[in-house]
């Protein structure tokens, strides 16, 4: 949800939340790491691999140090350049992987026309462009040697009625924060320093989605720069495709949106659960999950974590989630689980919580202050008092359209297993987060979110310590592609695309399916000369 270890949730690539993704990879695995972000993800997450095209007839200009001096000067915003005092600060995205990129200037942009003012020089001087709303994408693609077009700035929370206008930058634990304090909220990832857009516009898969739906299911509208410069409010009504392709698709690929209208819900208290089995259990747990959390009522949502540490073995298995109903009710549905598991739990953990601490909860940032909440610093988007640490990571994720057969649920034991065999420090987990409810009532088609029929979705993690040598962060990653690979014959087939995955053969009809075709046709109408470009731009 959001990403990572943590979840969250970003578009494409933020993650996010994924994973996209607060604390460290285990505690975030528990608690819905990974819902988010991406953010985890990339209206927010986007990578230009080549120079935008030249303009016809004319030779491509370098940008000049005085270029670009002229470009900060007419910036309400700030152009942080190489050199500067903030600059390895700014450059850095939440994961040390990519720690190696430098960018030629990253622009805070303020408002809609400092975007505008970017890609005008992005495409006069051929500089390749990249977005940013919170830096998770799991492929680094808010990142990249050029132009850094970073929408941090743009963070206000209004509420007007049930509705809510929010800047593009504003940071989940942001949002919950400031419309929890109205009793609504919109739903969306976990992790709390993921990106609003970057979720949004990849889907926004988060803890309440099977009652509210996606993020991006409650988007009535946006404002977007479009490579041409303009900038554009859009909904159902003015220009429908480009709305229908952000919900879903809009992992940068159709302009930099600055702002976003939602539909927001009640933020009632919830009651959030926590049950631990010992390993021995495990098959009996994935299986009875399975039969349980997809097809709950919609008010309750769960996930699954296996997970171990490298070098060793699993210890438990792990069920955690939430629900708006009962605690009454809840309580005997966990009852009914832990029976047809055949074994107690040895822990577990039921208590009712307002909306805003089950949120902090699932963000793994329980006991922090909101400022505490963020990643430290005094640049856009964290704040002097932060405690979010980064996070060295990998991951692969998958939807599941049926239950994971006996044979599927031992490979993916055993994958877990393997760990052990492993060294340099780290972990490893899978996380499975259940759908079903109000996010298989949309049609696929709909909305650019394709992944409609999923009972589940699976986020497979490994983390590595952030000095780890090149050998062991090859041997974590090949024991993460191995545990993708071998549970091919059970997926659908189908990817997250909050949870960007450079490794995907056929990405296309992993991220967006029957959909692939008409978004390729929104982004040739609004990005002809292909602006915004990274690896997996269709």
């Amino acid at each position: 949800m959001g990403g990572t270890a943590r979840r969250a949730n970003a578009t494409a690539t933020e993650g996010e939340t994924g994973a996209g993704s607060g604390g460290g990879l285990t505690r975030r695995g528990l608690l819905g790491a990974g819902i988010a972000a991406g953010a985890a993800a990339t209206a927010a997450g986007v990578f230009a691999s080549r120079a935008p095209a030249a303009t016809a007839g004319r030779a491509p200009a370098a940008p000049r140090a005085g270029d670009w001096t002229a470009l900060a000067r007419g910036l309400d915003g700030t152009l942080v350049r190489p050199g500067s005092r903030d600059y390895d600060t700014a450059r850095t995205l939440f994961n040390p992987r990519f720690d190696g990129v430098r960018p030629a200037g990253i622009a805070y942009c303020a408002r809609p026309e400092d975007v505008r003012s970017c890609l005008e020089f992005a495409r006069r001087h051929q500089v390749p462009v990249a977005v940013r709303s919170g830096g998770h994408s799991y492929a680094g693609w808010s990142s990249g040697p050029g132009l850094i077009v970073d929408v941090q700035k743009m963070a206000s929370v209004s509420l007007s009625g049930t509705g809510a206008t929010i800047g593009a930058g504003a940071k989940l634990i942001d949002v919950y924060d400031r419309l929890t304090a109205r009793g609504r909220t919109v739903p969306a990832g976990s992790c709390p320093t993921v990106g609003i857009s970057g979720l949004a516009l990849g889907g926004g898969v988060g803890v309440v989605s099977r009652a509210y739906g996606l993020t991006s299911d409650s988007i009535t509208g946006a404002r977007i720069v479009t490579a041409d410069g303009r900038i554009r409010d859009v909904d159902a009504r003015r220009e429908p495709d480009l709305f229908w392709a952000l919900r879903g698709g809009g992992n940068a690929q159709f302009g930099v949106v600055t702002e976003l209208r939602l539909r927001t819900h009640a933020a009632p208290q919830c009651t959030t659960f926590f049950l631990s089995w010992p390993w021995s259990s495990a098959a009996a747990v994935v299986r009875e999950w399975q039969r349980w959390a997809p097809t709950a009522p919609d008010e309750i949502w769960a996930n699954l974590h296996l997970s171990a540490p490298v070098g060793g073995r699993p210890g438990s298995v792990r069920v955690g989630g939430l629900t708006l109903g009962t605690r009454g009710d809840v309580e005997n549905r966990l009852d009914r689980l832990a029976d047809a598991v055949g074994a107690p739990a040895r822990s577990v953990s039921v208590r009712t919580r307002p909306y805003m601490d089950a949120m902090k909860v699932m963000g793994g940032v329980s006991g922090f202050t909101i400022a505490q909440s963020h990643q430290k610093g005094s640049l856009p988007g964290r704040t002097p008092q932060g405690r979010v640490a980064r996070e060295s990571y990998a991951a692969r994720s998958d939807f599941y359209t049926r239950r994971i057969p006996a044979d599927g649920v031992r490979a993916l034991l055993a994958r877990v297993e393997k760990l052990a065999a492993l060294t340099g420090g780290g972990a490893g987990s899978v996380a499975l987060d259940a759908l079903g409810g109000a996010v298989g009532r949309v049609r696929p088609t709909d909305t650019a979110f394709v992944h409609r029929n999923a009972l589940f979705l699976a986020q497979y993690i490994v983390s590595w310590p952030d000095s780890a040598s090149a050998t062991t962060v090859a041997r974590h990653q090949a024991w993460l592609d191995g545990t993708h690979g071998a549970m091919r014959p059970w997926a659908s087939g189908e990817a997250y695309q909050n949870y960007t995955d450079p490794k995907l053969r056929d990405w296309r009809r992993a991220y967006y399916g029957v959909n692939a075709d008409r978004l390729a046709r929104v982004r040739a109408a609004y990005d002809p000369g292909r602006l915004f470009r990274h690896p997996q731009s269709l």
